[in-house]
């Protein structure tokens, strides 16, 4: 007598007939074979849905991606860290704050140019509030680089479709890296 098992749809305890028999009776059969038919149709439609929508996406539409990565990644990056203009660290939404503004195409994806600042006061109400920014950029990176960061504010960015796509790549692996990173610190294991 075969070892009693767990019906694999109503998961009532059955005694199968066969070693390979996975559910209780026909009509749970079909019933599994009914679910499973439309978890491979839904997961076929993502699929699909997912190319449909990757073909439909214009250059403007990757880059507005590769901005949502590219800050997720800097807020991620300055977690736990002060404002850059204004140094609070109060529980307010903090934003991914640029010192050059992103009509500075060449500067737009610079980790030197962008920042943790909170949103509300800092980076909306005082448009980025660079009479503080300037300062504690040069303190963080030092003058050097924000020199740099001057000159080359004019250049511009030119990227192609498969490079914005590589850059969302790079920036994504990035996260899982800060958030493995993140996890390790906090739990004292993987």
């Amino acid at each position: 007598m075969l070892k009693l098992k767990k019906c694999k749809n109503c998961t009532i305890q059955f005694a199968p007939r066969t070693p390979l028999q996975y559910v209780c009776s026909p009509k749970c059969g079909i019933e599994r074979t009914r679910i499973l038919a439309k978890k491979k149709e839904d997961k076929d439609w993502k699929d699909k849905k997912k190319v449909m929508t990757e073909k439909l996406m214009g250059h403007s539409d990757y880059i507005q991606l590769l901005q949502k990565v590219f800050n997720t990644f800097i807020r991620l990056r300055d977690a736990g860290l002060p404002c850059i203009s204004c140094k609070t660290t109060k529980k307010v939404i903090y934003a991914a704050g640029h010192f050059h503004p992103t009509t500075y195409s060449y500067l737009r994806f610079n980790e030197d140019n962008v920042h943790l600042q909170c949103n509300e006061h800092c980076n909306r109400q005082k448009r980025g509030n660079l009479s503080e920014y300037r300062p504690a950029l040069i303190k963080k990176i030092g003058i050097e680089r924000v020199e740099k960061l001057d000159a080359d504010r004019h250049k511009e960015l030119n990227l192609s479709i498969p490079e914005i796509k590589e850059l969302i790549i790079v920036y994504k692996h990035k996260i899982k890296q800060l958030n493995e990173n993140k996890k390790v610190l906090t739990t004292g294991h993987v």
